[in-house]
């Protein structure tokens, strides 16, 4: 009953914590309780994808939103702290990265929080943490408390939150955080109620491939597609000669590009994609074969190529991103191979070009890049060992900058992740069409 009193009383005080507040033309209206934060503003057609930025006494993060028409709303899940307090909201253009609005509300005072009192600065025993996708399991011992603060940040996310033990001074749970990505780093300390910090250690969101969906018939029944999600989470330096036909050798090392504002590694940004990509295809009646679903999976640069040979894969697509000492570089570009023996035996260099710009128009097209060249470009080359080795049709695709702040975060968003692998998959269906694969639907 208490519990249900406290609940209608939060809904009561939630009525009388909504704040609207205008800036630059947006206003955003706030909705506070104790476990969420409600938000709607309208940004414009002209900003479909934002960044919100929130602070409150206990956390912080931020999120990337989508909408087609520019309206956003939505709720923040808090982490409970129960002692209320002000909370900020800070609005960013992803398109241009400037600042769009900023409102502030008050978060209320749960009806029944009492701070927490007593012991709270015995030594802290046997602290373990475990990766999970949803965030991490937490595990530590100590005795004659009461409670603990369990802090813990992520590049996306900051929170505190008081945990508290079993009879036996045992503390153990799971950390939920929907705002960080996958595979990134969290510092997690445990401190007593003083704040003092007794333990620190660090554990990796894990990623779990999503399941494949059945194959379907359609228009690309028949054709087969390897998916080569480049790199892997560890980096190795590999020496392999640079193809056939082809004098000398080159090193690859993985994970090499790396957000500047988000620090997602290009190698989980390319397979989840590359795990989209995959879905797609399957949709479309096409037979896929990934050279990796996770990210401990170690391939050569050759291995890949004769997974997808022996797959019997028609066109192999090598899913990177791009990076700079230039920021302002942006745009997706497409490689191909040039004087390789085996790329010879496929198709003449013409051919490769007018098959490369397909694939780069049709992404271009479906993310809403113009067709200019100054978005993008189709470059033959012998520099790329997975290109030169490939006896299928082969195109290294860089997907973004992760140099770009702009591009880097379109490219952890889910909304334009879906976009790259469906117009990826329609360049693959205008290609097939081109080589006599599939008959023109």
């Amino acid at each position: 009953m208490k519990r249900l009193l406290s609940l209608l009383l939060c809904a009561v005080l939630a009525l009388f914590c909504a704040t609207t507040v205008q800036a630059a033309g947006v206003s955003i209206t706030l909705t506070a309780s104790e476990y969420a934060l409600h938000y709607a503003f309208d940004a414009g057609a002209q900003d479909p994808f934002v960044i919100l930025e929130y602070t409150t006494p206990a956390e912080k993060g931020w999120m990337m939103l989508y909408s087609e028409d520019g309206r956003f709303e939505g709720d923040i899940a808090l982490a409970y702290s129960g002692a209320g307090g002000k909370t900020s909201v800070a609005l960013t253009s992803a398109r241009t990265t400037g600042s769009i609005s900023k409102a502030s509300t008050t978060l209320p005072k749960a009806a029944d929080y009492q701070k927490p009192t007593g012991k709270s600065n015995a030594k802290v025993m046997d602290f373990v943490l475990t990766e999970t996708p949803e965030g991490f399991h937490y595990a530590f011992n100590a005795a004659g408390t009461d409670y603990m603060l369990l802090y813990w940040r992520s590049k996306e996310q900051t929170v505190t939150q008081p945990v508290y033990p079993d009879e036996n001074g045992h503390y153990e749970g799971d950390v939920i955080s929907n705002l960080t990505f996958a595979r990134t780093q969290f510092t997690v300390q445990v401190k007593s109620g003083s704040g003092s910090m007794k333990k620190e250690a660090t554990v990796r969101k894990g990623y779990q491939a999503p399941e494949a969906p059945q194959r379907q018939e359609g228009r690309l029944s028949g054709v087969t597609v390897c998916i080569d999600a480049g790199h892997q989470e560890n980096g190795r330096f590999v020496n392999e000669p640079i193809g056939p036909g082809l004098s000398g050798s080159t090193s690859g090392k993985g994970g090499m590009a790396q957000g500047t504002k988000t620090n997602r590694r290009e190698s989980i940004v390319c397979l989840e994609i590359g795990m989209l990509l995959r879905d797609e295809l399957l949709r479309q009646g096409a037979n896929v074969i990934m050279t990796r679903e996770d990210q401990t999976t170690f391939h050569t640069n050759i291995e890949r190529c004769e997974i997808a040979e022996a797959g019997g894969a028609q066109i192999m697509l090598r899913l990177h991103c791009n990076n700079s000492s230039n920021r302002s570089k942006r745009g997706i570009q497409v490689y191909g191979p040039l004087n390789s023996e085996y790329a010879k035996a496929v198709a003449d260099a013409d051919t490769y070009r007018e098959m490369g710009q397909k694939l780069l128009d049709a992404m271009k097209t479906r993310v809403g890049m113009t067709l200019a060249n100054s978005t993008g470009m189709v470059r033959l080359n012998d520099n790329y060992v997975g290109n030169n080795w490939a006896k299928m049709m082969c195109f290294l695709v860089e997907m973004g900058y992760l140099s770009n702040p702009a591009e880097e975060y379109l490219l952890v968003t889910p909304v334009y992740q879906q976009w790259l692998a469906e117009g990826m998959a329609d360049g693959v269906y205008e290609i097939a069409v081109a080589r006599g694969w599939v008959q023109a639907q």
